[in-house]
């Protein structure tokens, strides 16, 4: 046997690896975890898997786990080699659960599988049984020596023993002593014992025969059985006679009364008939009531309600948009009033707000120094004391003045009402978008549920879909955009509250001012000022103050014509007034609001109208649809208001229950006449008339069929019992096979039962006798084994030790040369130890395994020092003629070794 290549495709840490082998001796050459035990243990997995042997169920060894791969989720491989000149290929999957064994013919890719043993435990098939011979513990203790490994292990002298006694006294191992006993036990053990009735042929043969024995006694009892119910049936039968001769006789006498009666019968039938020809010409009449549907009517009132709310509903939309009408007629006269702001937005009215404000203070401003100008030119004497703490506090009032002014017109006002305004748009278009949400689900729902009716009604759902998705996307946005206007509207509302804070600290600041000064206003505290200030300055500089108020005089004069021209165009807005007031500002401020909310209620006004326009067609058009359906349904039923519909149900109730009563009479027509008819009842009638008279006796006739009556009771009672007994019979009969056939099962299968115990008996003597013979078999094979062994001990130390001595238990010992005497093996060195154990180890696998398997070494040698190994590298140098060798190391002595003798070697390199 030769071993050609090892395709790892996945095993411990190596993917997509391929290593070819030659005959003879093959180094695989690798440092220390370059995966030289990862190959070793593949060809182990590859022959026989990661089982423990002797196991009676599947358990996987620790080398399962151990060369699981690292990265990857397979875990195979392919092995192929050569055997007795055919080549093979076996495949094998790992993985747990998956484990598969598949092998080839190399050459023409047969699946040879089937044709090597199936192990029932593994449930897989196993290389091994025909190609090596032995079991992974023979393997492991013989021709796979890993390092330091030499040693065997314990249970290798069993399976040694075992291969010596299939040897037998021949050294012929074709003879098979422990197969021969094997096979006797197995025989015997699936013939098995009478006690195991369900497992084996024995017992259930036994149990076969006392199963017919009880079928026959239980066939003895039914027989028994079924003699005593024929017996009884015969009593019964003749009891059936005397019943049905006797309903014979009450038979005659009823049907001799009977004849009486056809007269009354006759004359009911008539009676009968012409009620009928009463109501066929009734129902006739009321023909065309019969087709007109419940369900239709029921419809039709439902729509008529529904025809009603909704054109309350448009009465409704009709009154709210008159309101709405006259609600909008009032707002634009009002804004009629206000037209002058119509082409003004927000931004441009705050400007011109801010113009007229600034216009008003130069105009104060210039009215003020015209009064200091005309106060230096009246009078200039007065007491100037305290003037510098006056001028101080005028200057902080227009200073305090000006700061409020700035906050009193700043636009926050008028921003937060814009914002509130668009606000509520917001909201309410949001209120639209949920509406019509919530209309596109039901249509869409709607859709869906006819589209299992029309398939076109899908695609539409999925147009809703697709459109409520957009307008789920555009209420998104109109939230967010809510969100941050109401965020800024309560940031504007901060601002104002702050802003009122402030005007009243600056009033405060003012009043006191004011206060100290005993002034009631700024023009009071202006005059004050320049009662004194403008004395005093006089006294300075009279003609310096005066050129200076009149240029700034002249400059205001000059800012005031700059404003009124950029105001001229808006002058209209106060409606001509020049010498205008902050009041009269204020006002055009609150003027402007009012339009603004005339504006918004104008446009909040008109969508209402546009919603409830949109609404009152919708309203229309559900009547349109209604008032079809209703035209539909009269068409349907041919009529043409409700209440015709109302007078055809009721004619169409009267036609149902004629109908009914018409069927009731016929059935009762039916049941007086039978199979005959009229004319037959006449005729008999006419009969009776002439030979019977009018009287007969009710009572006897009832008396008579209550006995008829009993009496078919009876019978059929008897009747009833009869084929009850007839039944039980046959069931019992069903219940056994016939007596001959259950005698003639009874003696088949004694005599087979006979035949089983003659044959254990026989079998149980043959491997008496074997096993008697076979526990003297080991002492004949010892000699041959101590030689074998001795004979490489001898040849791999060099002749130092020449003979060595093995017990039954593997223990090894050796003959020292120089004293003649026998040591046991732990008293020498540890490098003799390891080649004592090679010798053993090489000596059984000659004995016990077939010639040519290859050996395989994994580091082995570590423990030898050079003159050791060479020795051995001769040996097996020697050996590779005959069988190839695949050595596993870690050190390139070896190969060193093995080219100073110029031996030929495949040299591998990891």
């Amino acid at each position: 046997m030769k071993i050609d290549e090892l395709n790892i495709i996945s095993f411990g840490k190596f993917k997509d690896k391929k290593i070819t082998l030659s005959n003879g001796l093959n180094i695989i050459y690798g440092e220390n975890e370059t995966g030289k035990t990862t190959i070793h243990k593949f060809i182990e997995g590859m022959f026989f898997g990661f089982f423990k042997p002797y196991s009676k169920r599947k358990i996987y060894t620790d080398d399962y786990e151990k060369f699981f791969p690292w990265k990857y989720n397979k875990y195979c491989g392919v092995l192929k080699f050569e055997y007795k000149g055919e080549l093979y290929r076996i495949e094998r999957n790992f993985v747990k659960g998956f484990d598969d064994v598949k092998i080839y013919d190399d050459k023409t890719g047969e699946d040879v599988t089937n044709l090597f043993e199936y192990d029932p435990v593994l449930r897989l098939h196993c290389p091994n049984s025909r190609l090596l011979g032995f079991n992974s513990i023979v393997y492991n203790n013989t021709v796979s020596i890993k390092q330091l490994g030499s040693k065997t292990d314990d249970g290798l002298s069993k399976e040694v023993k075992d291969s010596l006694i299939n040897i037998g006294g021949s050294l012929d191992e074709d003879i098979s002593v422990k197969n021969a006993v094997e096979k006797l036990n197995k025989e015997m053990d699936f013939i098995g014992t009478a006690s195991q009735r369900k497992s084996s042929p024995y017992g259930k043969t036994v149990e076969e025969l006392n199963a017919l024995l009880n079928e026959r006694k239980e066939a003895v009892k039914y027989i028994k059985q079924i003699e005593e119910e024929k017996n009884c049936l015969n009593k019964m039968k003749q009891e059936m006679m005397k019943l049905e001769k006797y309903r014979k006789t009450l038979k005659k006498q009823l049907e001799a009364i009977e004849r009486k009666e056809i007269k009354g019968k006759y004359e009911e039938a008539i009676k009968l008939s012409d009620e009928i020809e009463n109501f066929k010409r009734e129902i006739e009449d009321l023909k065309d009531c019969e087709n007109l549907n419940l369900i239709d009517y029921t419809q039709l009132i439902t729509l008529k309600k529904e025809k009603d709310g909704i054109e309350k509903n448009i009465n409704d939309c009709n009154d709210e948009i008159k309101k709405i009408d006259k609600s909008i007629k009032n707002v634009f006269e009002s804004m009629k009033k206000l037209e002058k702001f119509t082409n003004i937005d927000n931004d441009e009215f705050d400007d011109i707000v801010e113009g007229y404000k600034m216009l008003y203070n130069v105009k104060d401003k210039l009215e003020e120094i015209d009064r200091e100008i005309n106060e230096i030119n009246r009078d200039d004497e007065k007491d100037n004391e305290n003037m510098g703490d006056l001028v101080n506090d005028v200057y902080t009032y227009e200073e305090i003045e000006d700061k409020r002014n700035a906050i009193l017109y700043k636009t926050e006002y008028t921003n937060t009402m814009f914002l509130k305004t668009r606000l509520d748009e917001k909201s309410k278009e949001l209120k639209k978008k949920n509406l019509l949400i919530i209309v596109l689900w039901f249509l869409m729902a709607g859709s869906v549920f006819l589209g299992f009716k029309n398939n076109l009604f899908f695609i539409v759902a999925i147009s809703f879909l697709v459109f409520n998705i957009y307008i789920i996307r555009l209420k998104s946005e109109i939230k967010n955009y809510i969100q941050k206007l109401n965020e800024q509207i309560k940031d504007s509302e901060d601002r104002e509250e702050e802003r009122n804070q402030q005007l009243k600290s600056l009033d405060k600041d003012m009043e006191e001012i004011l206060n100290k000064y005993n002034c009631s206003n700024k023009i009071e505290l202006k005059k004050l000022l320049n009662m004194n200030y403008e004395k005093s300055i006089k006294y300075k500089n009279i003609d310096e103050s005066f050129e200076n108020l009149n240029v700034e005089k002249n400059n205001l004069i000059e800012e005031i014509e700059k404003l009124k021209e950029k105001l001229s165009k808006y002058l209209f807005l106060l409606e001509g007034v020049v010498d205008f007031t902050l009041e009269d500002v204020n006002k055009l401020q609150k003027e402007y609001f009012e339009y603004i909310r005339l504006k918004n209620m104008k446009d909040k006004l008109l969508e209402e109208k546009n919603y409830l326009d949109d609404k009152l067609n919708s309203f229309n058009s559900k009547i349109d649809q209604i008032s079809k359906e209703i035209e539909e349904i009269f068409a349907r039923n041919s009529l043409s208001n409700v209440e015709e519909f109302e007078q055809g149900l009721k004619g169409k109730e009267k036609y149902e229950t004629l109908k009914s009563n018409l069927e009731n009479k016929e059935l009762l027509l039916n049941n007086i006449l039978g199979s005959r008819n009229l004319e037959y009842l006449k005729s008999k009638t006419l009969e009776v008339n002439d030979c019977f008279n009018d009287d007969f006796n009710v009572l006897e006739k009832e008396k008579l069929a209550s006995e008829l009556g009993k009496t078919e009771e009876n019978i059929n009672d008897m009747r009833y019992n009869i084929a009850r007994v007839e039944e039980r019979v046959e069931n019992l009969v069903l219940n056994f096979r016939p007596l001959v056939e259950i005698e003639e099962d009874i003696d088949i299968v004694g005599k087979k039962k006979d035949e089983y115990e003659k044959r254990l008996e026989s079998l149980k003597m043959a491997r008496d006798t074997i096993e008697g013979i076979s526990k003297n078999i080991q002492r004949d094979f010892a000699p041959v084994l101590n030689r074998q062994v001795s004979e490489i001990i001898k040849n791999i130390t060099d002749g130092r030790y020449s003979e060595a001595k093995i017990d039954e238990n593997l223990n090894i010992s050796i003959v020292e040369p120089d004293t003649n005497t026998i040591v046991d093996i732990d008293k020498l060195s540890g490098g003799t130890i390891d080649q004592l154990y090679f010798a053993i180890r090489f000596g059984i696998a000659n004995l016990v395994i077939e010639e040519g398997i290859p050996l395989i070494l994994d580091d082995c040698f570590v423990q030898y020092d050079i003159k050791r190994l060479e020795n051995i590298l001769k040996f097996l140098e020697n050996e590779s003629k005959n069988r190839q060798i695949i050595m596993f190391t870690c050190h390139t002595r070896e190969s060193e070794l093995i080219s100073k003798h110029n031996a030929k070697f495949n040299y591998i390199k990891l």
